[in-house]
C-alpha cells in the first residue's frame, strides 16, 4: 500500500523496505518447477525476492528508476533489501511496457495476484 500510494502521490524519491513477502509465498504454484516447490525454505526465499523484483519492476513501469539494494549484510538478516526508486521525468512507454509484460509473464508462470499489481491497475498508473 506504501509503493502505491508513493505511485499515487507522484513521489520524487521512494525509499522502501518492503514486507509481506509472504503473500506470495501462499500464492505460489509450483507445478511446472516443483524444484521450488518441494523445499517450503527454497519457495519462501523464492516468493520474498520474486516480491521484491515485481515491485521494483512496477515502480519502473510507473516511471521510476528502480534499484533493489542490500542494506543490511545477509549474516544479520535474510530480509535485507531496500528498494530505492527515482521518478524520471520521461520514460518511453515502450520501456515501461516491457517491464509491465515481465512481471505479467512472471504472474502467469506462478499463479499470482500481486497487491500492488492490483492496486496500480486499479488506479490507472499501469502503461497500457
Amino acid at each position: 500500500y506504501a509503493l502505491s500510494n508513493a505511485v499515487e502521490w507522484g513521489a520524487k524519491m521512494i525509499f522502501s523496505v518492503p514486507c509481506c513477502q509472504h503473500e506470495l509465498n501462499r500464492q505460489m504454484d509450483t507445478q511446472n518447477l516443483p524444484i521450488f516447490g518441494r523445499y517450503g525454505i527454497v519457495q519462501e526465499r523464492l516468493a520474498a525476492l520474486t516480491t521484491d523484483a515485481i515491485r521494483a519492476n512496477l515502480l519502473q513501469a510507473c516511471g521510476y528508476s528502480a534499484q533493489l539494494l542490500e542494506f543490511v549484510d545477509l549474516s544479520h538478516t535474510p530480509k535485507n533489501l531496500l528498494i530505492r526508486a527515482a521518478k524520471r521525468p520521461a520514460m518511453p512507454a515502450a520501456s515501461r511496457r516491457r517491464y509491465l509484460a515481465e512481471v505479467t509473464g512472471v504472474m502467469e508462470q506462478f499463479s499470482l495476484q500481486p497487491t500492488l499489481y492490483r492496486l496500480l491497475e486499479q488506479s490507472g498508473r499501469l502503461p497500457k
